[in-house]
């Protein structure tokens, strides 16, 4: 009762405004590592998939958008297609895939040596916008409610070493790998649309107030396009998973329950991609 009552929480005003980067990194990451995500933030484990949208963003709740971590399930048992079917509709993917990459910072020498920029990119994850439709498909009707999710990709699957219990050497050859099966998922509004402005009259938030990832979500829906390139600007990658050790002693984030029996990792969905790509082109 005493560490729940001393865990810091953020100030009245303050809200939470992470970029895709920082999703991908500071919290999708961990909690595929089974890390203590930061301070006053949680983010709750659930499946998806059992839930109305409406359930998830009741009307008059304080914020916008949610989070949630969930784990991606296949559509049938002995297949690599995911499933999108809830209760009540399903959840339909519009566009492409877009790459969540961050900005690390090229030793001065080498980047003189080269005569290239001062950082590069590097892939950390993927991000997915789909938009809910109550009813079976393909005749489901188009709802405002949208999603995006986030999967680890490139780097972001890369294992770390991290303390364990035990003896030196034991902690010093301790290596842990993301589970795959993760996403995260933020599920808001579309902006615009009269029920979200009746959802933020009834919490009291301004139009000026949404995030800009909401304000964008109207190119992303229409889509169709390329990956994001990676933000310019002094923005440095962290490996904040080399401080684990430190963190361990705070204690751990609990492990969760299975959230389901059936996770398509990484690259059973490449590979199902793959197959998809190599019918096409035989019946053409």
């Amino acid at each position: 009762m005493a560490a729940a009552a001393a865990k810091p929480r953020l100030p009245p005003g303050f809200r939470f405004r992470p970029t895709d980067e920082e999703l991908v990194i500071h919290y999708l990451r961990r909690r595929a590592l089974e890390s203590p995500l930061p301070a006053a933030v949680d983010i709750p484990d659930i499946r998806i998939l059992a839930h109305d949208p409406s359930d998830l963003l009741p009307p008059g709740w304080s914020e916008q958008e949610r989070y949630f971590f969930t784990c991606k399930e296949a559509k049938y048992v002995k297949g690599r297609r995911a499933n999108r079917a809830t209760g009540a509709g399903y959840w339909k993917a519009t566009g492409k895939e877009k790459p969540v990459a961050v900005a690390v910072p090229v030793p001065a020498a080498a980047a003189a040596a080269a005569r290239g920029p001062q950082a590069q990119a590097v892939l950390v994850g993927m991000k997915r916008s789909l938009v809910f439709y109550r009813g079976k498909p393909p005749t489901g009707s188009k709802t405002d409610w949208v999603m995006h999710e986030y999967r680890l990709a490139g780097a972001g699957l890369a294992a770390c070493r991290r303390a364990a219990a035990g003896d030196a050497a034991a902690e010093a050859a301790a290596v842990s790998r993301p589970a795959e099966g993760w996403v995260l998922c933020r599920v808001f509004r579309k902006k615009g649309s009269a029920s979200a402005n009746a959802a933020a009259a009834a919490a009291g938030v301004s139009a000026g107030d949404r995030s800009e990832g909401e304000a964008e979500e109207g190119e992303e829906e229409d889509g169709g396009g390329g990956g994001e390139a990676a933000e310019e600007g002094g923005r440095r990658f962290i490996d904040f998973f080399a401080r684990a050790a430190a963190e361990a002693g705070r204690g751990r984030r609990a492990a969760s329950p299975v959230v389901s029996s059936s996770c398509l990792t990484d690259e059973q969905q490449q590979g199902r991609e793959q197959q998809e790509t190599t019918s096409r082109g035989g019946r053409a």
